[in-house]
């Protein structure tokens, strides 16, 4: 196996890392398996890895790090590995909550609610997340945790966050300060659900993509933790509509956002 590396804006700066990741001396004229790290967090400029067979993702990451510049170790749970292509059902999802937004302009809270969560999810869900745990120890040890990469895709070496997001039946999509140990119903407390909101449960889509309920009404209350970079979703719920296949779809695409 041999690799190449190179950054999208400085490609002389990194020269150096070349001879450490490189297993051969040789370097096909074209890799097939490409990857685009983003070793330092989302906002820092990506950086190219080419491998000219299946790589294991082991091997992925342990490169990755010996790119990183920053001290902190990466936020593993909020760590990805995505395709390069926004999922399938992106669009279609889309044009159901603007023709939502749409059909309540009566009522300018609920018509503003599906219209800006459309806006989010267009905005931050660019890839198809893949389900594989992104940390250096797990990738190591298991090898139901180390699939074999053939092909294009992102890797992310999430930084951590301070903050969680709170979308779905709120005004527009809102971004929240983390404290340990604060449940579901103390964020929702932050914010103003509509008229059609859940009142008993949320979803909660930790960092690592996993999907969970949390109670908030008084009479199931049960805390349950929530991560810095975790996504709660309110959903929508109306006497005259059953919303739960568009929760189910909502909550679902959320799985995709990478931090």
């Amino acid at each position: 196996m041999s690799c190449s590396v190179f950054t999208t804006t400085a490609r002389h700066s990194i020269y150096s890392a070349l001879a450490s990741l490189c297993l051969l001396a040789s370097m096909p004229t074209v890799a097939q398996n490409l990857i685009t790290l983003h070793a330092n967090g989302n906002s820092a400029a990506a950086v190219s890895l080419q491998y000219a067979e299946p790589v294991r993702l082991a091997q992925v990451v342990s490169d990755s790090l010996k790119l990183r510049t920053v001290t902190a170790t990466p936020y593993w749970l909020g760590s990805s590995l995505t395709t390069t292509t926004e999922p399938a059902t992106k669009s279609a999802l889309i044009k159901q909550l603007i023709q939502l937004s749409q059909h309540h302009s009566d009522d300018v809270a609920i018509s503003h609610s599906f219209a800006n969560t459309a806006q989010w999810l267009q905005q931050q869900i660019k890839t198809q997340r893949l389900a594989v745990a992104i940390d250096i120890d797990k990738v190591r040890l298991n090898k139901t945790d180390n699939p074999l990469l053939a092909g294009n895709y992102q890797l992310q070496l999430a930084n951590r966050p301070t903050s969680v997001t709170v979308i779905g039946a709120i005004e527009k999509p809102q971004q929240l300060d983390w404290l340990p140990r604060m449940a579901a119903k103390d964020y929702l407390a932050q914010v103003t659900p509509i008229d059609i909101a859940a009142n008993s449960y949320v979803t909660v889509i930790q960092p690592d993509g996993v999907i969970q309920q949390h109670s908030i009404a008084y009479w199931n209350n049960n805390h349950a933790d929530i991560a810095p970079g975790a996504i709660i979703y309110l959903g929508y719920q109306s006497l005259f509509h059953d919303y739960s296949g568009l929760n189910h779809d909502i909550s679902s695409m959320l799985t995709n956002r990478t931090l």
